[in-house]
């Protein structure tokens, strides 16, 4: 997105693929409900899920969830993540308290989390900042906008589910956290440069082609219209595949520049 706002010229003032505003708009990442248990023996959370250990389970329209969601219990929970994370609600983060229940607890506590869809927000973007430059004097980014509200509400029903599953495991306490409102950008960016069907509701069309120009491709995840509940990088490789394909058979712009066989 920034590149593209970045070279604006005569014809399209506000940025190549701009003309509609949508290029930077739409800024999505993942949002993850976490919920933690404490249990009466050792677990070890540290040490990872092991590659024997899974659960498969598509429950398709979940009362609550908007567009899908992800649980898994295999992020390995560092020390630094636990005194961030999974110290619970009702417990101060300064003097002796935390690091007695850290001491005592951090091999009986592990968390299951994961991503949900969020729901694309068009105040959520990327804007070149008016004052700021880099080390060769171009605009740097401005982030701005906060997550949609059906998206906190989306992390508050599956962090239920993911206390229903430590409960089922046998936790002995259970608690979670749904992040407040955020401009999501810190992992998995997308939406920046949708494609779409027609130049006024995107920047690309299907095969990544920026609207009004014959030989300008995108081919990352700034083209996801959403961004799904799982890590987009299969459908990044997906939709550059196709952009190759599409490249490859489509009429050449300089037939004299062909190689002859």
């Amino acid at each position: 997105a920034r590149l593209l706002l970045l070279s604006a010229n005569a014809s399209e003032p506000h940025g190549i693929g701009n003309n509609a505003g949508l290029v930077g708009r739409n800024l999505q990442g993942h949002t993850y409900p976490t919920a933690y248990g404490l249990f009466d023996k050792p677990v070890y959370a540290i040490r990872g899920p092991g590659v024997t250990i899974a659960t498969t389970d598509f429950v398709h329209g979940l009362p609550g969830v908007v567009g899908g969601a992800m649980l898994a219990d295999d992020f390995v929970m560092l020390p630094i993540i636990f005194w961030d994370h999974a110290l619970p609600k009702d417990m101060p983060r300064w003097g002796q308290a935390p690091h007695d229940f850290m001491r005592r607890n951090f091999r009986f506590v592990t968390q299951v989390k994961g991503p949900v869809h969020e729901i694309p927000n068009p105040d959520c973007r990327v804007e070149l900042h008016p004052t700021r430059t880099d080390k060769w004097g171009r605009p740097t980014v401005r982030l701005s906008g906060q997550t949609h509200p059906e998206t906190t509400r989306t992390a508050a029903a599956v962090l239920e589910k993911a206390k229903d599953w430590l409960r089922a495991a046998g936790a002995v306490r259970v608690w979670g956290d749904v992040p407040e409102p955020h401009l999501s950008a810190y992992q998995h960016q997308a939406g920046t440069c949708r494609m779409g069907t027609s130049p006024g509701n995107s920047v690309t069309d299907a095969n990544g082609r920026v609207w009004g120009h014959s030989n300008l491709y995108i081919a990352d995840a700034s083209l996801h219209p959403t961004n799904g509940a799982f890590n987009p990088v299969l459908t990044i490789l997906a939709l550059a595949f196709r952009c190759a394909e599409h490249l490859l058979t489509r009429p050449s712009p300089r037939p004299d520049l062909e190689t002859k066989p």
